[in-house]
């Protein structure tokens, strides 16, 4: 059997709620890293991963490794052993292929992670700048060396996918929280809601988070009710805002009705 670990700031401890209720629901032990530290951006935050899940191996020996906001839908298969990682659905380039959100390893994996954690420091990705990214702002970070370790080191891994877009399809793990019936990890962004002020950026937020179909905001902003709530989502009709229930009225965005194409290389 494995751990569950994670790991947070102060600011973001909240987040772990929900992963701890699913591991309490399911019978899974688990251990919440809590840093007393505050990183300079995403990336320099996402490199920290590599010493969180070295440290995990190295007290609870087998560990799945989740980001703090994940959630667990429904008992982890069989399936999944150690090594295994997350890939991004649509696939994506080098430097991004992997989602190191989702990791699951044992000792056996200590010579690679040690080389992971090498190359992060070797090569200073947590002092990285918030300028530094090829597409899109943070997708240097932590996978960029954890593809070079197992390349290098010819690891062969198992993986499950990542599907950023494609709600129908078979990926185990689904990036929002929507899910279907392969679902069995959610890897939300709602979290970044509040700190988002651009409109097309809320927009995709949406369309990931909205567990119903999104093209249901369409109806929903035309309904003869002021406010309405779907799916843990406000709707303002009258003045056409939006915003997750939790993140309403303080960080509510004007809604924009054109569509918005979304990215896997993107958070």
């Amino acid at each position: 059997m494995f751990t569950v670990i994670t790991w947070c700031t102060s600011g973001y401890k909240y987040l772990a709620e929900g992963l701890i209720s699913d591991c309490k629901r399911l019978g899974y032990d688990y251990h919440i890293y809590e840093l007393d530290k505050e990183f300079p951006n995403l990336a320099a935050a996402y490199c920290n991963h590599p010493r969180i899940v070295r440290q995990g191996v190295e007290t609870f020996n087998k560990i799945l490794f989740l980001d703090v906001e994940c959630r667990i839908v429904k008992p982890i298969p069989e399936h999944w052993e150690a090594p295994l990682v997350s890939v991004r659905e649509p696939a994506q380039n080098f430097w991004i292929t992997y989602n190191t959100g989702t990791v699951m390893a044992d000792r056996s994996c200590i010579p690679w992670l040690d080389m992971w954690v090498l190359l992060v420091d070797a090569w200073g990705m947590d002092n990285l700048s918030s300028d530094a990214y090829i597409y899109w702002p943070n997708d240097i970070g932590d996978e960029l060396p954890f593809n070079a370790a197992i390349t290098a080191m010819n690891i062969q891994l198992n993986t499950v996918k990542l599907s950023y877009i494609d709600r129908t399809g078979k990926a185990e793990l689904a990036r929002g929280l929507w899910k279907n019936e392969h679902t069995v990890i959610q890897h939300p962004t709602i979290h970044h809601w509040p700190k988002e002020e651009g409109l097309v950026e809320c927009k995709k937020l949406f369309v990931q988070n909205f567990a119903g179909d999104p093209e249901v905001a369409k109806t929903l902003f035309n309904t003869s009710k002021n406010i309405v709530e779907n799916n843990g989502w406000i709707f303002d009709a009258v003045e056409k805002y939006y915003a997750p229930k939790e993140f309403w009225p303080d960080n509510k965005r004007k809604w924009i009705s054109e569509p918005v194409i979304l990215s896997s290389a993107q958070r």
